[in-house]
């Protein structure tokens, strides 16, 4: 390497005509290594005139950028130091994000619904131009320095680290392995299958963490002196950050096992092969013990992921419909005399096995549908909404009940409850027969177990007025003892005291322990993606005409937030790139409308959003997708 002594205090330098400039805000690591942090950090390699650029780098004519993963709101940072002629090399595993982006957003316009393998859809819909795919143990060599290639997933499937020895120091460029002290950026990004296990993407709560742990055990032994990430500050004491990391994810999901409603589903060897994944083989893991469970009284009807409620003189009332043999089995209930007509249906939650065949039914038993208002518009219009295991199938004209709204129907007496548990749009129904024991009928919040929170994409929100800390105080306030009833679940079953206790005790240490996981000041930014989500998702438009959507921004912090937010496209659409702010209090909701313009030919385009906040710093992140006809 050419020795070019830099002294840069607080710039960046900057080629103009062959010299150095110098602009605000950098740090010189190094004699030839420049870090300037940002949204996502800009990391520059120097050997005289010439630049190898990580992550990204503006203002200077580069000769190659490296990518660490293939996510769009890191890969985003590439693209000025591509436009000035840099060749990017990227993972051989990211291809799929970065060169096939297009067929992905085209396949998505079906895969939006059904969706059970929860991958991030951070993904790109222009491809971003790739001249070399690496894989472990790849070198790249560049003016007498080499970078050598680790694949360190976990935060992706694909993720790479590089490592490189730089004026004497053994410096790794991760990505978005590791977060200042030991933190990463969230959790909801680990979510993925366990194939040793037989457990598909939407039960893999952090099945990649186990991906991170083996990664951060192999950059550790490759003994780094400095770590640059994607995201956050540089870190000076790598092997203890690492270190931090590894005790925080495995402590989270140790408690996530001990309180896991898979226990009931997949039994005991198989969490055990799922916590010897992230724990270590020889790891003990504590599971909850089975509560309390027998069989389900005669007057509820079972069927599949159903229930049905059937009055003294002979009606029914519905809870869920999820396929057709539900309403077929309904069906022959009448035919055979056994109830006269079913009354009413209520929905317990919006995925695809309690809803597939809702509108069916309300139209083949002529009978109101009933939810509680927290996710009546989920049912009305799934294609507004990317969640989990959603309906395509609408259900129309949603009779809206309140959180605590009783109604006299026949001998029962039934209440109506927003019930955020499995998921944050659910709810659940008290049912009281005159000389019975009551059953509370809870979708599938709960299971004789523990909780099902499996799916961290569901949003499982931490507060005590939300999420299972909600519902828990919900089933605590009940004044009569009660049964209840997970429609998987082929018996009812209850908590005493002590499980709830335990219940309660275990989520409250796993909220602590998930708010020193993230660099936010509120947990709930580690476990809800859609903190930032634009509504309607999906919006059909004809081409060349205007439409608009809104991003809505939870703010989840325990004080008032500013957020700026420019809106960007991608594809066959136009927006204005403006700014504009919004102020949202503490825990409210609130919006900032986008318009845009459909290109004048067929296509999908992409909405996103930059969002900055103090302590938040995001770019290209919730999307819209704009199907133009």
């Amino acid at each position: 390497m050419k020795r070019q002594l830099v002294l840069v205090i607080g710039f960046v330098a900057t080629w103009v005509g062959g010299g150095v400039a110098l602009t605000a805000n950098a740090e010189q690591v190094s004699e030839h290594l420049q870090f300037s942090p940002g949204a996502v950090n800009s990391v520059l390699l120097t050997d005289g005139d010439h630049g190898l650029a990580v992550y990204g780098w503006s203002g200077a004519a580069v000769e190659q950028v490296l990518l660490t993963h293939g996510r769009r709101d890191v890969a985003w940072a590439a693209e000025s130091a591509i436009k000035g002629g840099a060749k990017a090399i990227a993972p051989r595993r990211a291809e799929y994000h970065l060169a096939q982006s297009a067929e992905h957003w085209k396949a998505f316009v079906k895969g939006q619904f059904h969706d059970y393998a929860q991958q991030s859809t951070k993904i790109r819909l222009d491809p971003l131009p790739v001249a070399k795919w690496v894989s472990d143990g790849d070198v790249v060599a560049w003016r007498g320095v080499e970078l050598r290639v680790l694949e360190t997933p976990g935060f992706t499937r694909g993720s790479v680290s590089y490592l490189a020895a730089i004026d004497g120091k053994r410096v790794a460029f991760t990505g978005d392995l590791v977060y200042g002290d030991g933190q990463v950026m969230d959790l909801y990004s680990f979510q993925d299958a366990i194939p040793e296990a037989q457990v598909r993407g939407y039960h893999g709560y952090g099945s990649r963490l186990a991906a991170l742990v083996g990664s951060l055990d192999k950059m550790s032994a490759a003994k780094p002196d400095i770590i640059i990430p994607a995201r956050g500050p540089i870190i000076r004491n790598p092997l203890q950050s690492m270190a931090k990391l590894k005790r925080r994810v495995q402590n989270i999901y140790r408690n996530y096992l001990s309180t896991n409603a898979l226990h009931w589903y997949f039994k005991e060897q198989r969490m055990k092969t799922c916590g010897a994944r992230v724990l270590g083989k020889d790891a003990e893991i504590e599971l909850m013990p089975y509560s309390k469970h027998v069989k389900t009284p005669e007057w509820v009807f079972e069927q599949s992921t159903s229930r049905l409620l059937i009055s003294n003189d002979r009606r029914g009332f519905l809870l869920d419909c999820g396929n057709q043999r539900v309403l077929d089995t309904i069906k022959k209930l009448i035919t055979d005399g056994i109830i006269e007509k079913v009354e009413g249906i209520f929905v317990t939650h919006y995925h695809d096995d309690h809803t597939d065949a809702v509108q069916a039914a309300a139209e083949e038993f002529k009978c109101p549908v009933y939810a509680t208002a927290e996710y009546a518009d989920v049912l009305e219009r799934p294609h507004a909404y990317h969640l989990p295991a959603m309906t395509a199938n609408p259900i129309r004209d949603v009779t809206v009940v309140g959180d605590g709204e009783t109604k006299k129907w026949r001998d029962f007496e039934l209440t109506f409850h927003f019930f955020p548990g499995q998921t944050f749009y659910h709810g659940a129904l008290f049912a009281e027969k005159k000389g019975h024991k009551p059953i509370f009928f809870i979708g599938d919040a709960f299971a004789p177990s523990g909780i099902d929170d499996y799916c961290v994409l569901n949003r499982n929100l931490l507060h005590d007025d939300e999420g299972y800390l909600r519902c828990l105080s919900t089933l605590r306030a009940q004044a009569t003892d009660f049964w209840l009833v997970n429609e998987h679940i082929q018996y009812v079953f209850s908590f005493d005291k002590s499980e709830m206790s335990y219940l309660e005790s275990r989520y409250r240490e796993r909220i602590r322990a998930i708010a020193e996981l993230v660099p936010f000041d509120d947990p709930n930014y580690a476990v809800d993606e859609q903190w930032a989500v634009f509504y309607p998702y999906t919006t059909n438009l004809a081409a060349e005409a205007v439409g608009e959507v809104e991003l809505r921004i939870t703010n989840h912090s325990n004080r008032e937030r500013t957020y700026r937010v420019t809106p960007r496209a991608e594809g066959g659409a136009q927006v204005s790139e403006r700014p504009t702010s919004i102020r949202v209090a503490a825990g409210e909701v609130g919006g900032v409308k986008v318009k845009f313009t459909a290109s004048k030919d067929a296509g999908n385009a992409l909405i996103t959003a930059d969002i900055q906040s103090d302590g938040i710093d995001v770019r290209r992140w919730s999307e819209a997708l704009i199907i133009a006809r």
